[in-house]
């Protein structure tokens, strides 16, 4: 074959060398070995054409030397491209992306910078030395004037090796700015914050900033709130509300366990920190929104005020030994509370107040099971339940129960069966309505049930009581559900 058509091959092969770079083949793998088995027969073809590429000979014509110091050059190039490619595919493509990216570009750079530098000296036969001696000059010029950004650069180049981020963290930079990092470069990181804003903070800042990053070792957020109440009430008793609070909140998570303390005493009030958990910092604000409602239910259903400076404090309700609890409510105030009995008037309350009957349960006590027929309800007074159902032999939690909450209306007002089972997770204080002890009621006024009937149907049509709902059976349609009030109280 004629050196002619030798260069026009080794042109073809080059030309396929450089484009397959530009084809997404999958897997990547295919791609490095198409890549790698074009660069090897170019290398082949410019060897038999030109010679050794770091000491090439060149033909007596100029227009056939020109060619081959081309394809030479080219052939450093394309060499260049597939070292960094290979690079990328082996050691960069696992890494997190921050990281990665710094650390690509700058060694990408650098390979870069040698093929240039061996173009210029094995093929135009150009000395380096005094190439790097301008360019150095060049050099300090260009650093005087770039020396802000250029410390942005250097200063990222530092963080990516550090590595105390990556795209997707959320941080918290010294400056009261917060949120997720969405893109890391050689001159700025971008935060996006919480209020949907970009934020660019050059590496050089970063560098000299302290930064908290909230996703490591994990997602999970550590906080606290606190709250005052009366000095009068027992400091143990109401850190136990504190916890009761915080079990009750969803969003905390249980391991590590919330816990409380009291942080001040005061003449008219006390104050008291509760420590929690939750999964991640985009669930912070509403665990504590949550986590205060709580609390003040808790407060509200034990008799105790929230209290602040100046607060002037009174009386609270007496203790029971045996619970360790503060005394609940009246019985007709937790019916007031109940919106099945809302519709009741105040007399038809206190007579139906006086035939509920008072039920102390110890921690793991099961006071429900799934697929049992009670025709009861169940009001709690103090304490945590908690509801779980058994589907295809596999139990889950399906929410948490306190002072206030009640269920098992369904089997009370139809007889059906439960459909969960209920069990204590601490004291608990619950107060049991049986059918016998409404059947008087529905006697005497017929009309309660499609009161009843539509008390139920709204409680479930608003989701108001997300635990109690998934443990009870749902009711059929309005006019079968009424139906079947009536014939079960015989009204």
């Amino acid at each position: 074959m004629s050196q002619f058509a030798e260069l026009i091959l080794a042109t073809f092969f080059a030309v396929l060398a450089t484009a397959n770079w530009w084809i997404t083949w999958r897997p990547v793998w295919l791609r490095a070995s198409i890549a790698g088995g074009l660069y090897l027969v170019f290398t082949l073809l410019l060897l038999r054409t030109s010679g050794m590429p770091a000491a090439p000979t060149f033909d007596s014509d100029i227009r056939i030397a020109f060619w081959q110091q081309g394809l030479i050059s080219l052939w450093w190039l394309v060499g260049a491209r597939l070292v960094v490619g290979i690079l990328h595919l082996t050691l960069w493509s696992k890494r997190e992306s921050s990281q990665a990216k710094l650390a690509s570009d700058l060694i990408a750079g650098l390979i870069y910078i040698t093929a240039v530098l061996a173009i210029v000296n094995f093929v135009f036969n150009l000395p380096v030395r005094a190439l790097l001696a301008t360019s150095g000059i060049i050099a300090i010029v260009l650093a005087l004037a770039l020396q802000n950004t250029l410390a942005d650069v250097f200063a990222g180049i530092a963080v990516g090796i550090e590595h105390p981020y990556t795209v997707g963290d959320r941080i918290w930079v010294d400056g009261s700015i917060e949120g997720v990092i969405v893109q890391v470069n050689w001159r700025s990181i971008r935060v996006r914050t919480d209020a949907n804003d970009i934020a660019t903070i050059p590496n050089s800042l970063i560098a000299k900033s302290r930064v908290i990053n909230r996703s490591k070792p994990s997602t999970r957020r550590d906080d606290s709130v606190q709250v005052s109440c009366e000095s009068s009430a027992r400091p143990d008793l109401v850190m136990e509300l504190l916890r009761q609070a915080a079990m009750l909140t969803p969003k905390i998570l249980t391991e590590p366990a919330a816990s409380s303390a009291l942080v001040r005493i005061g003449v008219r009030s006390n104050s008291y920190d509760i420590y929690f958990s939750v999964a991640h910092t985009d669930h912070l604000g509403s665990a504590k929104s949550t986590l205060l409602k709580e609390v003040l239910r808790q407060f509200h259903y034990h008799s105790i005020r929230p209290s602040s400076a100046g607060m002037i404090s009174t009386p609270i309700g007496p203790m029971t030994a045996s619970t360790g609890l503060m005394e609940t409510l009246p019985p007709d105030m937790l019916l007031s509370d109940v919106s099945l009995f809302q519709d009741l008037s105040p007399k038809q309350r206190a007579e139906l107040a006086k035939r509920m009957t008072r039920r102390r349960l110890e921690p793991t006590t099961t006071l429900v099971s799934q697929g049992g027929v009670q025709a009861i309800l169940f009001i709690v007074a103090s304490g945590v339940l908690e509801g779980s159902r058994s589907i295809n032999g596999r139990s889950h939690v399906v929410g948490r129960l306190g002072p206030g909450d009640y269920f098992g209306e369904i089997g009370l007002l139809t007889g059906a069966p439960n459909a969960g089972t209920i069990m204590a997770l601490t004291r608990c204080i619950v107060f049991e309505l049986h059918k016998e002890d409404l059947e008087p009621l529905m006697t005497a006024e017929p009309s309660l049930a499609q009161a009843f009937e539509a008390s139920v149907r709204r409680n479930q049509a608003f989701l108001a009581r997300d635990a109690a709902a998934a443990v009870s059976a749902p009711p059929g349609p309005p006019a079968q559900f009424l139906a079947q009030i009536r014939a079960f109280f015989k009204a």
